[in-house]
């Protein structure tokens, strides 16, 4: 295999279950942003590139990611509604990016816009949706073998990814669009930039095919070799 990664071996880990635990929903309506900061722009992708309909879900416990989804993130959307859990915020739900949010997000060719382009190659969501059962292997990215892309005005990104999944023992994804699992991918502006502020990274790969269905970042080293049932 390719020297910049090493497979690794999957192990079990538990979601904790919330069976009968009280929920509710509340909408709020929030007005529409002068700009568009690179974390906005990284996290609304998948709405304005794949699917206008996409269901958005961040996790919103800590005080610091609460208040960039509120003030970086759901003001660029139409729906928004604040999950709450025994009366806790526990995720915030975004659905239909603003008109107005389309033709920023469009705007600039430089910065984070270009590793949103590479994570999503293509808009054939069939990775989404294909049924099939798959025979999947993971694979740890060796960081200190890619060429790191530095991105300006970037450590909200961090921040948000850090405190509001690293810090509490989760790991966030991706589910790129055309990538397959050659040598040339890490050339990868997204894995390159990943690098840069992710401790973590693991590629999730398609045996059949070579196709990479999902990206895994994580800042548990032994999360790296984790799904969770």
């Amino acid at each position: 295999m390719f020297d910049w990664i090493e497979e690794t071996i999957p192990t079990n880990r538990s979601t904790k279950q919330i069976l009968g635990r009280r929920f509710n929903l509340k909408k709020v309506s929030l007005e529409s942003p002068a700009s568009m900061s690179e974390l906005a722009r990284l996290l609304s992708a998948g709405s304005a590139l794949l699917a206008d309909n996409m269901m958005n879900v961040y996790t919103a416990k800590d005080e610091t990611v609460r208040y960039l989804i509120m003030n970086d993130i759901a003001p660029h959307f139409e729906d928004v509604k604040i999950v709450y859990v025994e009366d806790e915020i526990d995720v915030v739900n975004m659905q239909y990016l603003k008109e107005e949010s389309k033709k920023m997000f469009d705007s600039t060719n430089n910065g984070i816009i270009q590793v949103i382009h590479d994570l999503f190659r293509t808009n054939d969501m069939s990775i989404w949706t294909d049924g099939k059962k798959r025979e999947l292997t993971r694979y740890s990215v060796k960081l200190n073998e890619l060429d790191k892309y530095v991105i300006e005005n970037t450590n909200d990104i961090q921040d948000f990814f850090t405190k509001g999944y690293f810090d509490l023992g989760k790991e966030f994804s991706f589910i790129p669009t055309g990538w397959t699992l050659v040598d040339e991918l890490k050339e990868s502006k997204a894995l390159r930039f990943f690098a840069t502020c992710i401790p973590c990274i693991t590629l999730v790969v398609d045996l059949s095919n070579k196709q990479v269905v999902m990206i895994q970042l994580s800042g548990d080293p032994e999360m790296k070799n984790a799904y969770f049932i």
